[in-house]
């Protein structure tokens, strides 16, 4: 089992877009066409530790911890609330922060598999990235048709008019509460976070806003 950490702006803020994949070695496969072309240094994220393709102890140890915490975030998925598009076969949980670019990168990067059935993506809102991440997330839950709020957030937020704050009421901040703390878990400190169970069953998480090629080979393995 492998675990492989990419950060491609090392020493910046949490919006520093990372990706993280945890896979079973029946998913080399997965790791030769995904990082096709990229000349890579593997980064034990928690340490800092470099190592190469033999893969360390320390690191096997990580990427079983990481399966059975993505496995524990899907148990426990029902405690979230989510705002559901698609109604393809396959199943995506996304965690996004509504002042994330990163997320908003995704949500463009996604909209070819909504149109075409592919997939349900069910985006979770969390409030950690700026002093109004909270608030936006909380009008999107807290929203008469979250589904539009959630749009209007996303397909305005490079013209300025992505949604505004709102005060939550206490049954949305509660939701907006189980939210943040089932990210919580992952101990990341950034976004977007994608969660689903692979096709051989390994439940999988995917850190960061992988480019549009990258996404498409990530889909296979969804089940």
């Amino acid at each position: 089992m492998l675990l492989l950490g990419l950060n491609l702006c090392p020493g910046l803020s949490v919006e520093v877009p990372l990706l993280m994949i945890i896979f079973t070695t029946r998913k080399e496969m997965f790791m030769r066409q995904l990082f096709n072309g990229l000349a890579l240094v593997l980064t034990l994220l928690t340490t800092g530790f470099l190592y190469n393709n033999n893969v360390t102890a320390a690191g096997n140890d990580r990427a079983q911890a990481m399966e059975q915490l993505a496995g524990s975030m899907l148990k426990d998925i029902g405690q979230t609330t989510w705002i559901r598009e698609g109604k393809g076969p396959k199943v995506i949980y996304v965690f996004f922060d509504p002042n994330c670019p990163f997320c908003h990168r995704l949500f463009v990067n996604t909209r070819e598999w909504i149109k075409q059935g592919k997939v349900e993506l069910r985006w979770i809102p969390v409030g950690i990235l700026t002093t109004t991440s909270a608030g936006k997330a909380a009008a999107i839950l807290g929203a008469k048709s979250p589904r539009k709020a959630f749009y209007q957030n996303e397909e305005h937020y490079d013209r300025g008019g992505a949604i505004e704050e709102d005060i939550p009421t206490p049954a949305v901040e509660k939701k907006l509460k189980a939210n943040d703390a089932l990210l919580a878990r992952t101990g990341f400190g950034a976004v977007p976070v994608m969660l689903f169970d692979g096709n051989d069953g390994t439940p999988i998480i995917v850190q960061g806003s992988p480019p549009k090629q990258k996404l498409a080979v990530i889909l296979k393995y969804v089940k």
